[in-house]
């Protein structure tokens, strides 16, 4: 008989004897409730009141200790994947996570004419989304009205601001027209939209220190 075998049945032996059989249920039994209760949000009388309610039922000690097992399992994962959560890539920036809306924002672009644009003989822009929210925040954070003189024939008024004012990266601000009776829009940068520009910073940086 090998040592792991003679140990085992050691184990077994003792485990069976009605006497410290229940010495080591009680002891592991005031251990997870020791534990329990540091790591659980949940007092010291709340634990010892949901231990003795589950003994009334004359549960199995192995059954019992493996819901509480269960228990400290699911917390442990929960910990774990919260702990592992991404600075930059994670943070929530509005209705989306950052990394979600960096790559919704990189995978498409606005290849659209105005009037002007046709008028002064400009091509539609081909860039992505992504890059020209950065390119262009510096107007945004100024904002930009039908007036603004920015030679780009109204894409960015007309096409480029209504379209990020869906993903919460710009804020439409309308103001009465003190002249004639309608409203002047202006498109500025929200705080979600500075929030998403600063993180896109940090990730530039990081990338470019990557690609060294």
């Amino acid at each position: 008989m090998s040592k792991t075998e003679r140990i085992w049945n050691v184990i077994v032996k003792v485990w069976k004897d009605p006497v410290w059989s229940k010495v080591i249920s009680a002891g592991i039994i005031l251990l997870v409730a020791t534990l329990w209760t540091k790591y659980s949000n949940y007092s010291a009388q709340e634990v010892y009141t949901f231990i003795v309610s589950c003994l009334k039922y004359e549960l199995p000690v192995f059954v019992f200790l493996s819901i509480i097992g269960l228990f400290f399992l699911t917390k442990w994962l929960i910990r774990f994947f919260k702990r592992n959560k991404h600075p930059i890539w994670d943070e929530q920036v509005g209705n989306y996570k950052f990394g979600e809306l960096y790559h919704i924002l990189l995978n498409q672009n606005l290849p659209f004419g105005t009037n002007g644009m046709n008028w002064s003989g400009q091509e539609p822009p081909q860039e992505d989304l992504l890059n020209m929210f950065h390119v262009y925040s510096p107007f945004f954070n100024k904002g930009v009205t039908l007036n603004d003189e920015l030679n780009d024939g109204g894409y960015l008024y007309g096409v480029l601001a209504p379209k990020l004012v869906g993903y919460g990266l710009l804020e439409k601000i309308e103001t009465k027209n003190l002249q004639i009776d309608v409203m002047d829009i202006k498109y500025q940068t929200s705080e979600v939209g500075y929030k998403f520009y600063a993180l896109l910073e940090k990730s530039i940086y990081l990338l470019s220190g990557k690609s060294r």
